[in-house]
C-alpha cells in the first residue's frame, strides 16, 4: 500500500522548508542581487523573434490554457480516472495555495520592461507553481500508465522541462523575479508529489476493500 513514508515526506517537505528559506531572503531583501543577474543574462539576447517565442510558451502555461486541458481530460473516458481526475485535484490545490500566499507576501512585480501585463502580485509565481504542479504530476502518472519505456522516459523529460521553460519565460518577459519562479517550482513540486501520493493511497484502500 502506498503510504507517506519517511522518503516521501522528506520529497514533500524538504522543497517546503527551502521555499520558506526563499522566502526570508526574498523579504529581506538579501536575494536582489542574484535575481538582478538572472534578469540581465536573460535578456542578454533579447531580440523580436525570441521574444515571441516566448509569449507564446508564457500563454500556453497560462490558468486558462492548464484549466482547458484539464478539462479536456476529464472529457474522455479513457484519460478521466487516470489523468483527468487527478490532474485537477493537484492544480486546485496549487492554485489554491498560491492565491493565498500572493496575497500574504503582497511582492510587487518588477519595476523593470514588462513585456506582457500582469496585475496579481508576483510571490511565487502562479505559471511556475501550477505549471511545475501540473507536468510533475503528469509525469508521475505517466510513469504509472505508459507501458513504453521510451515514450514514457521521453514524457517524463519533457514534463521536466516544460515547467523550466515557463518558467524562464516569466523572468525574460519581466513580469518575475527569479527568486519567484524558483520558489513557484519549489512549491509545485511539493504539492504534485502530495497529491500524487495522496491519490494513489485512496486508490490503494479502495482496491483493499473491494
Amino acid at each position: 500500500m502506498k503510504k507517506f513514508n519517511l522518503k516521501t515526506v522528506l520529497i514533500i517537505v524538504i522543497p517546503i522548508i527551502l521555499f520558506i528559506l526563499l522566502t526570508i531572503y526574498v523579504q529581506g531583501g538579501s536575494i536582489n542581487g542574484f535575481e538582478n543577474w538572472v534578469y540581465n543574462e536573460a535578456i542578454e539576447h533579447m531580440n523580436p523573434t525570441l521574444t515571441t517565442i516566448l509569449k507564446v510558451i508564457t500563454e500556453a502555461g497560462s490558468p486558462i490554457i492548464i484549466t482547458l486541458l484539464t478539462l479536456l481530460l476529464v472529457a474522455f473516458p479513457k484519460t478521466r480516472k487516470k489523468y483527468g481526475y487527478p490532474m485537477s485535484f493537484a492544480i486546485i490545490v496549487s492554485e489554491g495555495i498560491n492565491l493565498i500566499l500572493k496575497e500574504i507576501f503582497a511582492r510587487e512585480r518588477p519595476d523593470i520592461l514588462q513585456l506582457v501585463t500582469e496585475h496579481s502580485y508576483s510571490f511565487p509565481s502562479g505559471h511556475a507553481m501550477i505549471n511545475t504542479t501540473m507536468y510533475i504530476m503528469f509525469a508521475l502518472l505517466a510513469k504509472d500508465n505508459i507501458k513504453n519505456k521510451k515514450a514514457k522516459m521521453s514524457m517524463i523529460i519533457l514534463c521536466i522541462l516544460l515547467p523550466l521553460i515557463i518558467s524562464f519565460s516569466r523572468i525574460y518577459l519581466g513580469v518575475h523575479y527569479a527568486g519567484d519562479v524558483l520558489g513557484g517550482i519549489l512549491l509545485g513540486f511539493s504539492v504534485a508529489i502530495f497529491a500524487y501520493t495522496l491519490l494513489k493511497k485512496e486508490e490503494n484502500l479502495l482496491e483493499v476493500n473491494e
